[in-house]
């Protein structure tokens, strides 16, 4: 038991070294801050036909955002990785 507790903790070491990304995200960042300052990402929604039909009137690359509204970025490391420790899967 106490081998398994040693290499998770090493493990995890070993991720923050590689990534500040995922020390930030597992809370054990020296800079960190707390939840209610920290800014919470929201992607952006897709145009609706009515904001489509709108913005056509008067913008010609209207339908090449509409388009790239419903595009999804990829996720970063950290997402994926809380994805793997949540549900035990990786994209």
């Amino acid at each position: 038991m106490k081998k398994l507790l040693f290499m998770l903790l090493v493990a995890i070491c070993g991720l923050a070294w590689r990534s500040p990304d995922v020390l930030h995200a597992i809370g054990l960042a020296s800079a960190a801050q707390k939840p209610d300052t920290v800014a919470t990402r929201r992607a952006p929604q897709p145009m609706s036909i009515d904001e489509f039909a709108e913005r056509s009137k008067s913008d010609p690359q209207a339908y090449q955002k509409f388009l790239n509204s419903f595009q999804t970025q990829e996720r970063s490391e950290v997402d994926k990785l809380m994805n793997l420790l949540a549900h035990g899967k990786y994209e």
